[in-house]
């Protein structure tokens, strides 16, 4: 499921169309809104989702004027507004698409599916519905079956991987690099240094912060800012 975020000044706005997205559409799951341009450069930088709807014309920082100050550039751009005289601008920004308000349900699915088609995310599910990952070990390469790991946890430049029956292999390539190979439905990184399999959560405990109890006992930490979005993705799970 594709992660998006909603931005419009009006909170109306933001309701209406993350009604329509929930109601008539799959595949994209609202993460983030923001009124305020500020709060929304920290949602995208913070999320940073497959999708952004941003609206062009807000008073205190215009649409094009707001994606020049985010970090996180790597989604595809919806434009939405009630001014069609934007719409070339748009273009010439490189926007993926460009929805007039109000918005038109069909315009919306349209746009929605083929944003959904050519999803990175379709072609890693697509792979990682069967497949295998790969470790390479101090003493070889082996395969493991993703549903019997636990978790990853970051160790310098090296993976540690819990799987069941209290096995555990390193791996000598850091986490980040594994971070892709990984279903994104099943695999989550809930903090810089831990990647969970959602499927292997027992409980979630406050204590000091907040953790995920998982199925070996062991208690990785959960983020803050990954709170909301580590509980909806337990939900899909």
């Amino acid at each position: 499921m594709l992660r998006a975020i909603i931005i419009d000044d009006e909170l109306i706005g933001i309701n209406t169309l993350k009604v329509l997205i929930e109601k008539h559409t799959q595949g994209i799951k609202i993460v983030a809104t923001a009124t305020e341009p500020e709060k929304g450069i920290t949602a995208i930088d913070d999320y940073k989702p497959e999708v952004v709807f941003l609206d062009i014309s807000m008073p205190k920082m215009s649409g094009f004027e707001l994606l020049e100050k985010v970090n996180h550039k790597n989604f595809k751009l919806v434009f939405t507004t009630a001014h069609q005289e934007y719409a070339i601008k748009a273009i010439k920004n490189g926007v993926y698409d460009y929805l007039l308000k109000p918005i038109d349900i069909e315009e919306l699915k349209i746009c929605i599916n083929k944003i959904l088609e050519e999803s990175p995310l379709k072609e890693i599910q697509k792979k990682h519905t069967t497949g295998l990952i790969e470790l390479s070990v101090k003493d070889g390469i082996i395969f493991i079956k993703p549903q019997d790991v636990i978790r990853l946890e970051a160790s310098g430049s090296y993976t540690v991987f819990y799987l069941i029956n209290n096995v555990k292999h390193i791996a000598s390539k850091n986490l980040k690099e594994f971070e892709p190979m990984l279903d994104p439905n099943l695999f989550y990184r809930c903090h810089q240094s831990h990647i969970i399999n959602l499927q292997k959560v027992e409980k979630m405990v406050s204590a000091d912060g907040l953790f995920a109890r998982m199925s070996d006992d062991s208690m990785p930490e959960i983020g803050k800012k990954n709170k909301e979005f580590f509980l909806e993705k337990l939900k899909n799970i």
